[in-house]
């Protein structure tokens, strides 16, 4: 089982207190994590994604530039195409995998007793969940440095 015993023997749905003093409307949806768990490398992922699409878009419009004139472009956008492609499929899976995480490793956080910080892992979902969804990872590069600054003051790790 990857569940902590305070995991097993809590009540879970909508309306039961979970043992870091908050509701835990997910109840056993999702996994239970310990603190040791590697879901915060889910929260650490777009940051170097973000950084790389920066640099990506700016040597993507570098090379058109250039490649206009000896191809008309066409191998730009053929790379553009194959590689687009490649990240599109990259950001959708930490799109939906963002999220979770935050709320996976929140809720090891807030029921783990030798941790320093409680997040209230629903709180700290949803925010996740918004900086994917309508702010499309502006938010959530900055949000992810925070949880994680919080997080390593906490526990020790990453």
């Amino acid at each position: 089982m990857d569940e902590p015993p305070s995991a097993r023997t809590r009540n879970t749905g909508a309306s039961a207190a979970g043992s870091g003093g908050y509701d835990d409307p997910i109840g056993d949806l999702l996994p239970y994590a310990s603190v040791d768990s590697n879901w915060w490398y889910w929260i650490a992922a777009p940051i170097p994604l973000f950084v790389l699409s920066l640099v990506g878009g700016a040597l993507f419009f570098v090379g058109f530039l250039f490649d206009v004139f000896l191809t008309g472009g066409i191998l730009t956008v053929g790379a553009m195409v194959v590689f687009g492609g490649l990240a599109a499929l990259v950001g959708l899976v930490c799109s939906v995998l963002f999220p979770i995480a935050v709320y996976v490793d929140a809720r090891a956080l807030s029921d783990a007793p030798e941790s320093t910080w409680s997040p209230d892992p629903v709180l700290y979902g949803l925010v996740a969940l918004a900086g994917v969804v309508v702010t499309a990872f502006t938010v959530s590069v900055p949000f992810g440095l925070y949880y994680l600054y919080r997080r390593h003051e906490a526990v020790g790790t990453p």
